[in-house]
């Protein structure tokens, strides 16, 4: 065969190579904009755009594939060719909070529906700010639990914050709330969710819902709080939730970005497989295991799987969906791994 024909067409590596260059310059950018509270017009340039032109060839080129973008955003990121760079739908409505969402039994093991809830469940809010909740609610704020993002507090700290609440590891607990600076959703649920999963606590779930879908099926809400008086919470510490740097180093899991699409392209773990958080969530709900089954189709459940974002708050809603769908799945923070990787640089240098 004629070596030119073996090599791909010079103009379009280097229609990938600025592409590439291009990306990471916006999403720098982006950061520079936020930094001074967004005050940036990016002149319209879309990097999920620039995604869809690489490998789009010219008039001179051989045909590569004219679905070529949109299958391999299909499954390199779970997302549709008009999908936008926060991981958006652009020329779709956003799916809907239905209510015809079915869980398995399974799947109501880790998410409650909102009739399941009974007079023994003790109902947790975490909501940053809540002023509305299901009656009977005790309400503590998810940051109690850490010192920073992304840095929790010592056991002791923890549990002795539970405990001050009225909760024991025994109690059968219920957990919802909502970041609301993070744009809504159930993260700060899933989050707390996997601390209390680490401190080996058995009889805990998450709602599936917030206190507006109790009140919109017809439920009174309250601005009261619940004050129950305090008990001693005994952990029994379990490390199946989370990851260490040397176990996601190791090269024994599958390792899931659960960051946008441009925070992924600015650099992330090596191999690791981007799947943002947004794509696992319809609305504000977790999506059903069917929808479920497709964001996951690149995954073999039969390899454990580490989820991470910066923090790890995020990518505890990918991490509880890969729990609900039977994965035998951890969680981890980016941070560590780029603490770990500065350390490593240091000592060779």
């Amino acid at each position: 065969m004629d070596l030119q024909k073996k090599l791909m067409p010079i103009p379009l590596i280097c229609g990938i190579l600025l592409a590439v260059m291009a990306l990471s310059q916006s999403a720098y950018a982006g950061a520079e904009c936020a930094s001074l509270g967004g005050a940036c017009d990016d002149g319209g340039w879309s990097g999920a755009a620039k995604l869809d032109e690489i490998g789009e060839p010219t008039t001179s080129q051989e045909p590569i594939s004219a679905k070529w973008p949109a299958k391999s955003r299909e499954l390199r990121w779970n997302m549709s060719a008009s999908t936008d760079d926060a991981g958006n739908t652009a020329s779709k409505k956003p799916a809907p909070e239905s209510s015809s969402i079915t869980r398995s039994d399974e799947a109501k093991a880790l998410i409650a529906p909102l009739e399941d809830i009974t007079d023994s469940d003790i109902l947790l809010d975490v909501s940053e700010n809540s002023s509305t909740h299901i009656p009977g609610s005790v309400v503590m704020p998810y940051m109690q639990f850490s010192v920073q993002a992304g840095i929790l507090k010592t056991v002791p700290e923890i549990t002795q914050i539970l405990g001050d609440a009225g909760i024991s590891s025994n109690d059968s607990v219920i957990i919802y709330g909502e970041c609301l600076p993070c744009g809504g959703g159930p993260s700060v649920a899933t989050y707390v969710y996997w601390i209390m999963k680490g401190l080996g606590h058995e009889r805990v779930r998450v709602l599936d819902g917030t206190a507006e879908d109790w009140a919109a099926s017809g439920k009174a809400t309250t601005k009261e709080a619940q004050i129950l008086p305090g008990k001693t919470y005994t952990p029994a510490l379990t490390a199946n939730y989370t990851a260490t740097y040397e176990f996601v180093k190791n090269g024994q899991a599958q390792i899931v970005d659960a960051r946008t699409v441009p925070e992924y392209g600015m650099g992330s773990i090596l191999e690791s497989i981007s799947i943002p958080y947004a794509s696992v969530l319809s609305g504000k709900k977790i999506k059903g295991e069917d929808q479920l089954n497709k964001v996951f189709m690149m995954l073999d459940r039969d390899k454990p799987v580490v989820v991470f974002t910066n923090t790890g708050m995020k990518a505890s809603v990918v991490w509880f969906a890969l729990k609900m769908m039977g994965y035998d799945a951890r969680l981890y923070n980016y941070r560590d791994w780029m603490t770990n990787q500065d350390q490593r640089v240091d000592v060779a240098d």
